[in-house]
């Protein structure tokens, strides 16, 4: 759902500052792709980059598969809320029956 507030744009300072991630940690993601600045301002080591806050917002917050509920990602790997979804997944992976309906019902 694009808002206002999604495309309000932060520098990195900023966006590091809002989002609660290193600095470096932005300036990698911009590197290998995942990020693209909605703009920049020169090239080298002066240069500023500005992004959209529904950008960064896309990257770092995630719906849990299993309890559907919205989290802030600690890594861009984390799928899950908590350990106790993630273990609930695993179970409902090994053994198909447990989320399946009975018969008859």
């Amino acid at each position: 759902m694009n808002t206002t507030c999604d495309k309000v744009t932060l520098t990195l300072a900023e966006a590091a500052i809002v989002f609660g991630v290193n600095i470096r940690t932005l300036r990698s993601w911009v590197e290998v792709g995942r990020l693209v600045p909605a703009s920049r301002a020169g090239r080298g080591r002066g240069h500023r980059m500005h992004f959209r806050r529904g950008d960064i917002a896309a990257l770092m917050l995630a719906a849990c598969p299993v309890c559907a509920g919205g989290f802030k990602r600690a890594t861009l790997k984390q799928r899950f809320c908590s350990t106790l979804c993630r273990q609930r997944f695993a179970r409902t992976k090994l053994d198909p029956s447990a989320t399946a309906p009975e018969p008859g019902k």
